[in-house]
């Protein structure tokens, strides 16, 4: 894709120069965009044809002038004298000159010596003069007309050459300040891209070094010549090179080159090479800066990566080894001591078996999902649920863990979600599990299902120790876990994590609020979008 963007307004030719205009025309401002069926360089390309080279311009402009300078000389020298006629055609060439600057004026200068002596001067209509005198008065008129008509052109030039320097010093700046905050390479292209027309009038092309060679940036059509330019430029590591109106310039780093910038010069414009230089080491100090932008985030990625594999390490360490602990001396016991045992306690025996390999099988999902999770994954398998019938579930499941911790459900309220059975039930198990270990034996837990305008809400609150209000959202971050003063169980800080990663794919939210059962407690509030009753 080339680089040709216009940011607010196309530029257009006055008086040989590129400018902006003084009314901003409809703006294009993202690279590649089609404008109705045609492209912004197909536009741009259109608009310069309707236009007529300011050269063409500029001596139509120089030669109404000379005309209205003729008509004025014949009808004083009729009128006045010959001498009037004279001042008048100098008078001419210096606002030619002013118009359109020295050639303009150079070339009024001789076409008014011709005119002057062919109709003005004795004898008329022929270029002979009637005597020598005469031959120091035209020798004089043409050196007043030459002397006026290249100064005033002179300050017409030197005032255009300031007028673009002050607008390309003001473009420079104002990519300079975008450059300022382009924090991926990407950014760079597209920032060069808007500021493309406004600075230099022309198409900007950047080509990077990589392994594989010099890659363009902005991805723009295959072109052998460019690239084989940009090759050149950067085997030649010259500053500046300039080929069949393409100007090209190794892009310079602290390391070493970073690429090629190319600008493909229109017909009417030439470029400094000072202020090609300026702009392209301005492009490589941004692509410097946006590439360690780049080589941070990565190495930041990498360390976040590093301390969620410790993390999980020291979660499966911790997490695993009690239940393994519990499982291995509730065997051990009913191997050793089978005879001496009760069935009652051989019974307890069986049953903590089984509750620590249900919490096993809890952690073994837990981490699954907060995998997959990690990795970006959807849910698979949604279908039509009834909230009441999967609380109803959740709760029978977790009720033996629950001991003497009654767990009641209020109210009659139900609804349909869409959703994965096997993770909302892990969802209600990893909240109804954590409200049984953060609270004492004897306290109640209760679970409410309530239908708020097209949501449907499921709460489970407890009187337990409850969270500190500095952690209300933090508990749903993986593997934290609450800093308590008095001795409190500890969980795998993954149960929230995975409860916000599967609400929030389902299109819900959940939240902790404080208190939970009375003043004590917490309580967890889930929110899901509900089918309509009309299952639209």
């Amino acid at each position: 894709m080339t680089l040709v963007i216009r940011k607010g307004a196309l530029l257009t030719h006055h008086d040989g120069e590129t400018i902006l205009p003084g009314e901003a025309s409809p703006s294009w401002t993202s690279i590649g965009m089609s404008l109705s069926s045609m492209t912004v360089e197909e536009s741009l390309i259109k608009v310069r044809k309707r236009q007529l080279h300011p050269a063409i311009q500029q001596a139509l402009v120089t030669a109404l002038v000379l005309t209205l300078s003729a008509l004025a000389a014949l009808a004083a020298k009729i009128l006045i004298g010959p001498v009037a006629a004279a001042l008048i055609f100098v008078l001419g060439i210096t606002i030619a000159g002013a118009l359109g600057g020295v050639i303009a004026a150079l070339g009024a200068s001789f076409v008014a010596f011709l005119f002057y002596n062919f109709f003005l001067t004795d004898p008329a209509f022929s270029f002979r003069l009637a005597s020598s005198r005469d031959i120091a008065p035209l020798i004089i008129f043409n050196l007043c007309g030459l002397v006026a008509g290249v100064l005033a052109g002179r300050l017409k030039d030197h005032a255009k050459a300031a007028r673009r320097s002050n607008l390309q010093l003001e473009n420079l700046l104002e990519l300079s300040r975008t450059l300022q905050a382009a924090v991926r390479q990407q950014d760079v292209v597209m920032a060069v891209a808007k500021a493309a027309y406004h600075i230099v009038g022309a198409k900007i092309s950047i080509y990077r070094q990589t392994s594989d060679g010099l890659n363009p940036l902005d991805a723009p059509p295959h072109d052998p010549d460019r690239h084989a330019l940009a090759e050149r430029t950067l085997a030649a590591d010259s500053p500046t090179r300039e080929e069949d109106g393409r100007m090209s310039r190794c892009l310079k780093g602290s390391e070493g080159n970073l690429g090629v910038m190319i600008v493909e010069m229109s017909h009417s414009d030439k470029l400094d090479p000072t202020f090609v230089d300026a702009l392209g080491n301005m492009i490589a100090l941004a692509l410097e800066r946006a590439t360690f932008s780049e080589t941070i985030a990565e190495s930041r990625a990498s360390a976040r990566a590093e301390e969620l594999k410790t993390a999980l390490l020291s979660s499966v360490s911790h997490d695993f080894r009690t239940p393994l602990t519990a499982i291995s001396a509730s065997a051990s016991s009913l191997i050793t001591y089978r005879d001496q045992l009760d069935a009652s306690t051989s019974a307890g025996l069986l049953r903590s078996i089984v509750e620590e390999c249900e919490r096993l099988n809890r952690y073994t999902a837990n981490l699954l999902e907060m995998s997959r999770l990690e990795a970006g994954g959807g849910l698979a398998g949604l279908q039509t649920l009834s909230v009441a019938e999967m609380v109803g579930a959740a709760i029978k499941r977790i009720r033996p863990r629950a001991g003497n911790r009654p767990i009641q459900r209020c109210g009659e309220t139900d609804a349909l979600v869409n959703a994965n059975a096997a993770l909302f039930e892990l969802v209600l198990l990893n909240v109804l599990d954590n409200a049984i270990r953060y609270s004492t034996d004897g306290s109640s837990i209760i679970v409410t299902i309530d239908h708020v305008q097209d949501h449907c809400v499921v709460t489970i609150a407890d009187e337990g120790i409850g969270i500190p209000p500095g952690d209300l959202e933090r508990v749903f971050t993986r593997f934290h876990r609450v800093s308590r003063a008095e001795a409190a169980p500890r969980g795998s800080g993954l149960g929230l994590a995975i409860a916000k990663g599967f609400v929030e794919a389902v299109g819900g939210t959940i939240e902790a609020r404080v208190p939970g059962v009375g003043n004590a407690g917490t309580q967890i509030v889930i929110s899901l979008p509900a089918i309509p009753e009309d299952g639209q």
